[in-house]
């Protein structure tokens, strides 16, 4: 296997050789007319032939630049800065460096002797945006938005789909300045052909409050707004695949648009069985889209474990959007889901340690289960003000799923001899409904006064129900001992409500950079938690098990703050002072109740640091209370499955936590090195913690809660990249760590963990990826976790290798490969667990338009993927293997509906602008 990674990078390295070329570099500087050297210019070599960017930089501080990898030919070297006059040059690119001199910009004015030249202005850059024309980068007739990111200097696309642009994660994609599909960008991305865009903007999106009141805060988020072609906003266009493969299966994917300029229209459907909701079969390639392996916890009672088993998913969406007037928009989305899900056969190997004892399990269960899901959101968001905004958010949500199980428990002593066995079936039924609206009104009082005030509504509510029942045959080894048969049912109804109100007042003081915020709020939330259960043993009702309990909570929250808030426009600073008190009331209808009081001032510190456009620093320190909740304090034995019984404990009391965040961001616009570092601090007093007591004869687990000592946890994270424009790659490094302690009690005995985490990650890639788009890469993870009781301390760790490919090998034919050979290695268990994951795909485009494509597609062509999940907590470790899919083959046709009727709109087409010559 080592030798099959060597030729990947091997193959890596070969393919990127010929990309390097022999190239050149062009320098010079930009100045005014007051002979003013100017920063952030852009600067860019696009081909003469096709209008394509051959290399981009951006000015320094002293108004210089320079440009690498500038290939020979016929070129026309670009200066654009917005409210300046273009300069732009016809170059002869001939095997030598060219020195362009200083070049003055002029304001634009339209007395300059203009002509019409043919041009594409491939990037601009406002204070707040950067601008790509998508004409300046070659995409298929079949790529997405998400292909064509991959290709913008400074933006990076992750095998999770996850977008950092400029060092920043990207939290929501607009189309045309307007929400599609509540802003998900993972919809946008790999929904919306590339195709259709006509430039792709990214923003330092302010806060609605800082954008009205013009006092600036620390909130601020990178987003990313996709501008339509023209033509695409009169005419319809998206995407139609079908797919059938070895093992019957198939998928199946719709996406059909139509935008107007004030109407967008999108549908969405997808039906396959090969445990994907991405949108097409490209989405199964990537290793981030299900593509299996293993995975590695450290849990506390928590949840995990990977895609696996055999999963048949159908997806149908609707979005509509309507501009009722500029900056007034009204947005709503649906999606129907349906899932059938077989979870095949899933075994665990256990071993659990008690007191002085080793206890050994092996568990065996199959599942399946199906849900139908209905969701719909909407959005009101009016903007058309300068001294208002309203943002009004609504979802509800309906969800119905029924399952079955069976599953066996056998135990062995700490000899390894059985001494019991537990064979369970169980069904079960679940419906739910929840919902919420949002109302968040600002205003400002007048346009010469930055006083304003804030208005925020938020209400929910959930409602669920469900019936269950299981029936579980304990037989002992043990002859002295009586089997036992327990058969439950279990009926439950859950409410939930919630309603909260809070008005913030802003007052300048002594100028406009320094405020009072002043607060007040409530929060009032009701849930009641209904159950009706009934068991027998041994065909004899169990009356410790059969009980009808009615549990209620009701929470009242009343809290007010102080703020100071200073600002500038590098410079935002907030300190605050919040009050809250809490009263919780909770207890079992017809029993005595538990009432419990909270009160809390909780300080905080928030600073933003912008000293220059792509550079960033942000500080938050804070303090909090943390309730108990309602299941914490729960009266209620739930005894449902005999094996494992959990119940609250009253007389918990609220946590206070403590945290502190440091964050540090740079992005060079002219050599394109990023870094990005976090550091993560939390500490927690009075902390809530697991207790655990196991019966050994019985193998029955109890667990609870109780106020225990402190917790801590400390992370650090760093991630730097650049492009190294001399060889005509990029790298990128991330390194990482954290330590924490935590606090059990397993049978009386206080349990202390410690857990320390350190990862690396290195990542190659060319930088022109119009023809090839090359990545290679490695991640290593480390961990070593120690226990203060009798479960043995864990070292373990995790190295991932990857190779991956795309590569037009002419205008029609594209074949793409990607490796991943992940080894696992841990001192709880024997043996070390390697799997190496092979995908590769072939296609082909018809038609003169290539609006039409044949695609064949190879999934674990070693057929080595297993699904397996290793974990340990306080007192035990366990491994878990379940079945996957394995090899499959598939043939797929993709239709691209372009839009375009009449006009030609095909990638290299010319741009008129009117610029003045050099």
């Amino acid at each position: 296997m080592t030798k099959k990674i060597t030729l990947q990078i091997v193959l890596f390295f070969a393919l990127a050789a010929p990309m390097v070329g022999w190239a050149q570099t062009i320098t010079g500087k930009v100045i005014d007319s007051d002979k003013t050297p100017l920063e952030f210019v852009s600067v860019a070599v696009i081909n003469a032939a096709d209008s394509t960017l051959v290399s981009y930089t951006t000015t320094d501080k002293n108004g210089a630049f320079k440009l690498t990898q500038v290939t020979d030919g016929k070129r026309i070297f670009q200066i654009n800065l917005v409210g300046f006059a273009t300069y732009q040059k016809v170059l002869d690119v001939k095997g030598a460096p060219i020195e362009i001199g200083t070049v003055t910009l002029l304001e634009k004015s339209n007395t300059l002797d203009e002509i019409q030249i043919t041009a594409v202005i491939p990037i601009t850059i406002k204070k707040d945006t950067t601008a790509f024309n998508t004409k300046a980068f070659k995409v298929r007739v079949d790529d997405t938005v998400e292909d064509l990111l991959k290709k913008l200097p400074g933006v990076e696309v992750d095998a999770d789909g996850k977008v950092k642009a400029q060092g920043e994660d990207v939290s929501k994609v607009y189309v045309d300045g307007k929400e599609f599909f509540s802003g998900d960008p993972t919809i946008a991305l790999k929904n919306l052909s590339a195709d259709a865009i006509k430039s792709i903007e990214l923003i330092d999106e302010k806060s609605d409050k800082a954008r009205v009141t013009g006092v600036n805060d620390s909130s601020r988020s990178k987003v990313i707004n996709l501008k339509l072609k023209d033509d695409r906003k009169v005419n319809d266009f998206g995407k139609f695949q079908g797919g059938y493969g070895t093992d019957d299966r198939f998928l199946t994917s719709i996406n059909y648009n139509r935008f107007s300029p004030t109407v967008q229209a999108s549908v969405i459907a997808r039906y396959n069985n090969i445990n994907s909701s991405g949108s097409d079969i490209s989405q199964i390639m990537s290793f981030g889209g299900g593509g299996g392996g293993g995975s590695y916890r450290i849990s506390r009672g928590g949840g995990g474990g990977t895609s696996s088993g055999f999963v048949t998913t159908g997806v149908g969406g609707l979005n509509l959007g309507y501009e009722l007037k500029p900056k007034q928009n009204l947005n709503a989305d649906y999606f129907y889901n349906y899932s059938n899900s077989e979870s095949g056969k899933v075994s665990t190997k256990k071993t659990e340690f008690v007191g002085n004892q080793t206890l050994y399990s092996e568990t065996e269960s199959n599942s399946v289960s199906t849900t139908n899901n209905h969701k719909a959101n909407f959005s009101f968001i009016d903007r058309s003000s300068a001294l208002r905004t309203i943002n009004m958010r609504g979802r509800v949500n309906t969800s119905e799923t029924e399952g079955s199980s069976v599953n066996s428990f056998v135990g062995f002593d700490g000899n390894k001899v059985k001494d019991l066995e537990n064979n369970g079936v169980s069904t079960s039924n679940n419906n739910s409904t929840n919902g919420s609206l949002s109302v968040d009104y600002i205003t400002r009082f007048s346009e010469k006064s930055t006083r304003n005030i804030e208005v925020e509504l938020d209400m929910s509510f959930s409602k669920s129900n469900s019936t269950s029942a299981n029936r579980n045959d304990k037989d002992y080894t043990d002859a002295t001992r009586v089997d036992e048969l327990v058969v439950s049912t279990q009926k439950q109804e859950e409410t939930n409500n919630d309603f909260g109100l809070e008005v913030k007042y802003t007052e300048p003081i002594i100028n406009d950079r320094n405020f009072i915020e002043v607060g007040v709020g409530a929060d009032f939330k009701n849930n009641n938690e209904y159950t009706d259960q009934n068991q027998t043993l041994n065909g004899s009702n169990n009356l410790s098990s059969t009980f009808m309990a009615d549990l209620f909570e009701n929470r009242k929250t009343v809290s007010g703050n102080l703020d100071y808030k200073y600002n500038n426009d590098k410079l935002n600073l907030t300190f605050s002072a919040r009050f809250q008190d809490v009263n919780q009331n909770f207890g079992l209808e017809g029993a005595p109740e538990f009432n419990k009081n909270y009160s809390s001032l909780n300080p905080s510190i928030n600073l933003r640091y912008r000293p220059k456009q792509g550079s960033w620093f942000v500080a938050r320190l804070n303090k909090s209370m943390n309730v108990p909740s309602l299941n914490q304090v729960s009266p209620v034995v739930n005894n449902y499955n005999p094996l494992f019984i959990s119940t609250g404990n009253q007389n918990l009391t609220a946590e206070d936590s403590y945290s502190a965040f440091l964050m540090y961001g740079m992005y060079d616009f002219v050599s394109g090195f990023n870094i990005f570092s976090n550091f993560n601090y939390s500490y927690t007093n009075n902390a809530i913690v697991n207790t655990q007591n196991t019966d050994v004869s019985t193998r029955v687990r109890t667990s609870s809660y109780v106020n225990l000592g402190t917790r801590d946890n400390v992370s650090a994270s760093l991630n730097m990249g650049k492009r190294m424009k001399s060889v005509g790659m990029r790298y990128n490094v991330s390194l990482g760590g954290s330590v924490s302690n935590y606090q059990s009690v397993i049978n009386s005995v206080n349990n202390k963990t410690n857990t320390k985490n350190i990862n690396f990650g290195l990542t190659l890639e060319n930088n022109d990826k119009d023809n090839v788009d090359l990545s290679t890469g490695a991640t290593f993870s480390k961990s070593f976790t120690t226990f203060s009781g009798t479960t043995s301390d864990r070292d373990y760790l995790q190295q991932t290798y990857f190779v991956k490919s795309d590569w037009n090998i002419t205008k029609t034919f594209n074949f793409s490969t990607q490796f991943k050979y992940d080894i696992y290695t841990d001192s709880s268990f024997g043996t070390e667990q390697a799997v190496p994951i092979w995908n590769a795909s072939l296609s082909y485009a018809f038609l003169k338009s290539k609006n039409l494509s044949l695609m064949l597609t190879a999934l674990d062509m070693l057929n080595k993927n297993v699904g397996f999940d290793r974990s340990s907590s306080d007192n035990y470790f366990q491994e878990t293997t379940k079945e996957v899919l394995g090899t499959y083959y598939m043939v797929s046709l993709t239709y691209t509906l372009n839009g375009n009727k009449g006009k030609s709109n095909q990638r290299g087409g010319r741009q008129i602008r009117s610029v003045r010559m050099h």
